[in-house]
């Protein structure tokens, strides 16, 4: 959808934007130049770097606070580093203590993994052991 380009982006010379959705559901524009060159970015780049009238260099991320990468309001965007970006999005694992059954050592063990393992030992070498118990 054609749209009508921003002061911001008049001054650096171009004359056409057009917003589509690419294929995660995100907002993106395409600016062009008179001579017909093209830049592609998303919209909430494009909507923060206008409404603040600065440039985000490379190492910079635009991001949704909330997390829904869909609201592209003004309030909901701010600008952080790359690194912080990709670090923020990460899920702490839920760790539980454990007592190895074979040793008696307690060790650490992700809760996620109890449905697949429901008593596990310690290391590879206690769970061996235990493999060979007799179970009656």
């Amino acid at each position: 959808m054609k749209q009508e380009v921003t002061e911001y982006y008049k001054k650096k010379g171009f004359v056409t934007v057009y917003v589509f959705v690419n294929n995660e559901s995100r907002k993106m524009v395409q600016l062009i130049k008179p001579d017909g060159t093209r830049f592609t970015t998303s919209y909430a780049k494009y909507l923060y770097t206008s409404h603040y009238q600065c440039d985000v260099n490379k190492d910079e991320h635009i991001d949704h606070i909330n997390g829904d990468k869909t609201d592209d309001r003004i309030e909901n965007l701010q600008k952080i580093s790359g690194t912080y970006n990709r670090q923020k999005d990460h899920v702490i694992k839920e760790m539980l203590l454990l007592t190895c059954p074979v040793c008696g050592k307690e060790f650490l063990f992700e809760k996620r993994n109890l449905n697949s393992h429901p008593n596990p030992c310690c290391s590879r070498k206690c769970g061996g052991i235990k493999s060979h118990w007799k179970t009656d």
